[in-house]
């Protein structure tokens, strides 16, 4: 449940090597949010003065309030900066502007106010197209799709997106929690607070003679270092955008009801060997692959790594593309490799990976000074650690060309992703494995750029090998 706290009144903070994540019982107990239109930041109270929340009807006037006094400032040109971009640039940038900013009173003021605020709501000027693409929505979501970078502030826990069309998304900063907490909030608040609250057709209820009370947040006498900075972000995310390909794939052949019936196989196993036969087919090679597996069964646990790439799941692949392998030979090999998959899983998720153990090794030997009385460590000593950390073989097993994740069955997440680690033929993939259907999100890099990487092929051919395994486990079973 630890993790639950982290979302609201959470802020990465830009600094020199290391970035800090601010929350206080001030930005927890907050009674404001941000609202970011046409990268201006305004802050919203959305608690009346006796600290009750205010009323749908009285939101709906503050957030029109900031939108046209955007749409004014706009047409008499006394827009600031868009400070924004550079939570999407490179880290160092941001925290040398950020440094710079703060000597700045006022710009200061401005920072510590966002710091302080519950979360961020970006209410963007432009609309996915065509409005009922999921992949042209999760685009504009994700990095405004016209405008990468911009209209965003990347460093808030929270951060709500919505569209001319109506489209909602969500972003989340990584560091303090992990994806799967702002998606269980998310499906309960579409699920149930959402129809409870709204109906279509009807008025929000309001206070009788309302007024908003604008509050802008201003970046008022940019040092022109910090407009330069600001530039070089905006081109840097713009490439970055154009390096990124991504799409929504919807397979609707089957789901958890049918694997677990006839398969009878662990839906997660299920798709992590489709995940790997597919990766094969493409590209003539085993992955290193990555799944998450969760560790909130400790107090403050977060993820261990599954190394899906086993023994097993090779020699399942092997017996797939081999042409003299019976049925029977392949979902033999698949429920293999499907149970070996599985005690990776069950020892990953009580904390017996191997990966966040290395972690804290390598962590541990470049941060940590000798305790007291203890002797520093030697020459021999120390490369032989660095030996083993520069190993060839540990360097290539966590080059995740695959890095996974599943989540639980959200019915109300049209789509869901993140990137993937690693540019050159990898692939970042998060799925949702529903009782009748399969929604995975993925995203790569060009084909030059990722030397290789093919998203849409990756569609084509995940699609056809999930009908292939229906074909092979229906036979068998």
């Amino acid at each position: 449940m630890h993790q639950y706290n982290c979302i609201f009144g959470m802020t990465r903070i830009p600094r020199p090597e290391c970035d800090e994540l601010h929350q206080t019982a001030l930005s927890v107990n907050s009674h404001t949010v941000i609202v970011v239109v046409d990268d201006q930041i305004y802050s919203v109270d959305v608690y009346d003065s006796e600290g009750r929340r205010k009323h749908d009807g009285d939101l709906e006037a503050e957030l029109g309030a900031v939108v046209a006094d955007v749409t004014y400032r706009r047409i008499y040109g006394d827009l600031d900066p868009a400070v924004t971009v550079l939570t999407a640039g490179h880290r160092d940038c941001w925290s040398d502007a950020y440094a710079i900013l703060e000597q700045d009173s006022e710009n200061s003021a401005t920072l510590s106010a966002i710091q302080n605020s519950l979360f961020a709501v970006s209410l963007d000027t432009t609309y996915s197209s065509p409005a009922e693409s999921i992949n042209a929505q999760q685009l504009n979501v994700k990095c405004h799709g016209t405008r990468p970078g911009h209209n965003r502030w990347y460093d808030k826990c929270a951060s709500y997106v919505f569209d001319r069309n109506g489209a909602a998304g969500y972003l989340g900063e990584h560091s303090p929690c992990d994806a799967l907490i702002p998606a269980i909030m998310l499906e309960e608040v579409a699920k149930n607070v959402a129809k409870q609250s709204i109906v279509q057709g009807v008025p929000s209820k309001s206070t009788p003679g309302y007024t908003p009370q604008v509050q802008r947040l201003r970046f008022a006498n940019v040092d022109p270092k910090v407009v330069a900075l600001i530039e070089q972000a905006e081109a840097e995310v713009a490439q970055t955008a154009r390096n990124s390909v991504s799409c929504q794939i919807r397979f609707e052949g089957y789901g958890s009801s049918w694997i677990k019936r006839v398969a009878k196989i662990s839906p997660d196993a299920f798709v992590q060997m489709a995940l790997q036969l597919t990766y094969y087919r493409i590209h003539g090679e085993l992955a290193p692959v990555y799944e998450t597996a969760s560790t909130r069964q400790f107090l403050h646990g977060r993820t261990e790594t599954v190394r899906s790439l086993t023994s097993e799941a090779a020699d399942f692949v092997e017996v797939m593309e081999s042409g003299a392998s019976s049925a029977a030979d392949k979902y033999d090999a698949l429920v293999k490799a499907a149970a070996k998959h599985q005690t990776l899983l069950r020892e990953a998720s009580a904390g017996e990976g191997v990966d966040r153990h290395i972690l804290g090794l390598r962590m541990a030997y470049r941060r940590l000074e000798p305790l007291p009385g203890e002797s520093p460590m030697t020459d021999g000593e120390k490369h032989a650690i660095e030996e083993f950390f520069n190993d060839a073989v540990l360097a290539k097993s966590t080059t995740f060309q695959l890095s996974t994740s599943g989540l639980f069955p959200a019915y109300y997440l049209m789509h869901t992703g993140f990137g993937c680690v690693v540019p050159e033929r990898a692939y970042g993939i998060n799925y949702i494995i529903e009782a009748g259907r399969i929604k995975f999100g993925v995203e790569g890099k060009t084909k030059t750029f990722g030397k290789g990487t093919d998203v849409q092929l990756f569609e084509v051919t995940l699609c056809k090998a999930l009908s292939e395994l229906k074909l092979l486990c229906g036979e068998s079973n």
